[in-house]
């Protein structure tokens, strides 16, 4: 790294990095973070198709071997009980879910023709005036990232919740059990399932424990030493995230 005779800083590639500029560096910082923000929804977008995709498969698979198996002399009807009906409805879901994922990213960014035409007035103004805008952006993407976070969360976890239910079902259909065993081993799975579920889901966003962070919300006030910074992995926490969901399913609310 070298100095130019204005006092600013070059890479050993020969970009400026705007170290001798505020405004600049912010601005460098702003797009840096808003690419981070686009490559992660990409991935989170990625691995809901990837699931759907899956889901699908399985689905067809299922409906394949039963329209298969009613032919022959085998018993079907005796893996047709609670679990494996249950798992049947989570994988349903999951699939619907996952499409919903991939359809809810809504990033936000870019500039317009308004923009352009402001930077040719006055560069200077522009230049701050995007700085803001960046930040609004990231603010936006955030929650996006967060809504969609919860959602492929949901999805991962509901396909693992239909896998058990579905070998669970199938084993219980090859033994000689009546309806009174079947309803008290789906009672008991679930009651295993459903706080070993929720565990995972809260587990996947922990909560910074540091004094100064509030529940909930990106709120530690910025300092001399440092910034709060974005959740790039998760958007926000979950709580805002929940919050964002809820928005976004009920957009008359906004109003």
């Amino acid at each position: 790294m070298s100095l130019d005779p204005n006092g600013t800083a070059e890479a050993v590639d020969g970009e400026p990095t705007s170290h001798g500029d505020p405004s600049a560096l912010a601005l460098e910082e702003a797009r840096t973070t808003f690419e981070y923000q686009v490559q992660r929804l990409r991935e989170i977008d990625n691995k809901a198709i990837e699931i759907l995709k899956a889901n699908l498969l399985i689905i067809g698979v299922f409906v394949t071997a039963l329209s298969v198996l009613g032919q022959t002399e085998l018993n079907v009807a005796s893996f047709v009980n609670l679990h494996t009906a249950a798992g049947g409805v989570l994988l349903l879901a999951s699939t619907a879910i996952a499409g919903v994922t991939y359809t809810a990213s809504n990033l936000r960014g870019g500039v317009d023709r308004a923009a352009l035409e402001a930077a040719l007035a006055d560069g200077e103004a522009f230049e701050s005036t995007l700085v803001r805008s960046y930040g609004t952006w990231i603010e936006h993407n955030a929650e996006v990232t967060a809504i969609n976070d919860v959602l492929v969360t949901i999805t991962v976890l509901l396909v693992i919740d239909a896998f058990v239910y579905f070998v669970v079902g199938i084993a219980i259909g090859t033994l000689p059990v009546g309806t009174l065993f079947v309803v008290a081993s789906f009672v008991v799975l679930t009651a295993l399932l459903a706080p070993l579920t929720w565990l995972a889901y809260n587990m996947d966003s922990i909560e910074a424990a540091s004094a100064g962070v509030e529940d909930g919300a990106n709120a530690r006030e910025a300092t001399a030493l440092e910034f709060d910074g974005v959740r790039i992995s998760k958007g926000t926490s979950r709580a805002r995230g929940h919050d964002a969901l809820r928005r976004m399913l009920r957009p008359g609310d906004e109003e």
